[in-house]
């Protein structure tokens, strides 16, 4: 028989697996039965599991996320509503309408018209954020790059809180303990939500690192690939808590004239040294920006 320690990491492994399924096929209508045979729990017990883990129910936290990437790709993308609508899984546009109202206020065509008309922003002049952030107004490159094996553990919650912190002191450790650190190895971070849409407590960030060894998930430490394809890659120097200016900038200034879409993949950030023993304004980050010709 488990002891109590040995089955929250047997939970853990299963709960991540059915997460990163979830989050490559919100196109599809999620089946309980099917999620519940990959996590090898009854459905009884999958949902009661799953609902304690997130906090929220299956089909809630499913349709929150479809809601939230439609507002990405609504703002920064030109596909037509509906196409939206049916890639992210809605029998028809009117569903999708409805949902996304309810959750924003307003539906897609006026959302994308107005542009986050009711999310907070205090717009920054481009020449401030550049002088502020160091954020040099050309993009650095942009590269195709192969896919990443990574480790992670995943936060949830503010992306600059202690949950954030905590993750990267338990994956570091994880490493450090199964001596995966290495020449060649990569400090990623995956912000999976945008702040500016995203309520606080559900930004979901996975603290990463790479592996080149045949590693089995363990417990909170997951396993999964970091697609390769195409990335714009911008460098920037400085706190980590001004990303988002950073993140703002990108899209705001950069994307829109760049003669490219965001390529269904999310973002994230290698970070090339170290805040235990750097002063914040020296960090230096690189950001991903997966993207593709329109």
């Amino acid at each position: 028989m488990k002891g109590k320690e040995e089955t929250i990491k047997d939970y853990q492994e299963r709960i991540n697996k059915v997460l990163v399924y979830i989050n490559n096929h919100l196109d599809e209508k999620p089946e309980l039965g099917k999620l519940a045979d990959m996590s090898n729990f009854s459905v009884y017990h999958f949902h009661r599991i799953f609902s304690a883990y997130l906090n929220e129910p299956l089909a809630s936290f499913v349709n929150r996320l479809r809601i939230e990437k439609a507002a990405r790709l609504l703002e920064y993308c030109s596909e037509p509503i509906s196409d939206i609508a049916y890639q992210l899984g809605f029998e028809v546009p009117s569903s999708f309408t409805k949902a996304f109202k309810k959750r924003f206020g307003l539906t897609p065509a006026e959302f994308r018209k107005t542009k986050k008309a009711l999310i907070p922003f205090e717009f920054i002049h481009p020449k401030n954020v550049i002088m502020e952030l160091n954020l040099k107004p050309q993009i650095k490159e942009i590269k195709e790059i192969k896919e990443k094996k990574v480790m992670y553990i995943r936060s949830i919650g503010d992306y600059n809180g202690e949950g954030t912190e905590q993750a990267w002191e338990r994956i570091c450790n994880f490493a450090k303990k199964k001596q995966l650190f290495g020449v060649g190895t990569e400090i990623i971070g995956i912000s999976h939500d945008d702040p500016n849409i995203t309520e606080t407590n559900n930004l979901r960030y996975d603290a990463c690192i790479t592996v080149k060894k045949d590693i089995q998930p363990e417990g909170e430490v997951g396993v999964k690939i970091i697609a390769g394809g195409t990335y714009a890659i911008f460098k920037y120097q400085g706190p980590y808590s001004n990303l988002i200016n950073v993140y703002n900038y990108i899209y705001r200034n950069w994307f829109p004239g760049s003669g490219y879409e965001l390529a269904d993949q999310p973002c994230f950030e290698k970070y090339l040294n170290s805040p235990e023993n750097t002063k914040a304004e020296k960090l230096k980050t690189h950001i991903y920006l997966p993207i593709k010709k329109k």
